[in-house]
């Protein structure tokens, strides 16, 4: 391939990275048993996911103090990584993919609203840290998806504009939040249906594309 324009990979890591939304799901029933949150499986689905934890637990439980949310998302977070342990494991196909983009010299950041025990859990527990020029978890940002100042942070941690970027979501709000840096999305249907997913490509996993497929959407 003789393509010499400058691109840059921006990944969101839950649903991307590894496809973990059912042990997220459980953990958040076990702590609506515990704290009586009123949780809905389509609030769930529609809302929550791409959020931080802190917004999340807001959002369960309207007028908690500061002191109850970063209980709540401690022992939330805690249980997660619990039920997922057993069964951490990349996304189909992410790893060769990971390989080809290295050998190109593609930039890559991955952009999350997760905590960064999450993300160290899960970077660290697949050895893929060598991969990304630059990891942004939910410190890094002041407003989570589907505002667009994680991808637009991602962006200028690889020095590149996010025109030329391409953000690799599987959230509405997550969509959302690329389209509305600039950027190219390509969706995983990994947590909705590929026809609710409003994205320049959809993919089941990353077997099905390869360097010269990121050119193309451009």
């Amino acid at each position: 391939m003789q393509d010499k324009r400058e691109i840059g990979l921006l990944f969101d890591m839950d649903g991307v990275i590894i496809d973990n939304h059912i042990y997220h799901y459980k953990a958040w029933q076990e702590m609506a048993k515990s704290y009586d949150l009123d949780l809905k499986a389509d609030d769930y689905k529609n809302y929550i996911n791409g959020r931080t934890i802190g917004e999340v637990v807001r959002f369960l439980q309207k007028g908690a103090s500061e002191e109850e949310v970063k209980k709540i998302a401690l022992e939330k977070e805690t249980r997660y990584r619990k039920l997922y342990k057993p069964y951490l494991t990349p996304t189909k196909g992410l790893l060769s993919f990971l390989n080809q983009v290295h050998e190109y010299n593609i930039p890559m950041c991955i952009g999350t609203s997760s905590s960064k025990e999450n993300v160290s859990f899960t970077i660290n527990g697949l050895g893929i840290g060598h991969y990304f020029n630059s990891i942004l978890d939910d410190r890094s940002v002041k407003k989570g998806k589907p505002h667009p100042e994680i991808y637009e942070k991602c962006a200028q941690s690889i020095g590149l504009t996010n025109q030329q970027c391409i953000v690799f979501e599987d959230t509405l709000s997550g969509i959302e939040a690329g389209k509305a840096a600039g950027s190219k999305v390509v969706a995983l249907a990994t947590s909705h249906q590929r026809s609710s997913l409003n994205a320049d490509l959809v993919i089941n996993d990353f077997s099905s594309i390869n360097i010269q497929t990121l050119f193309d959407l451009f």
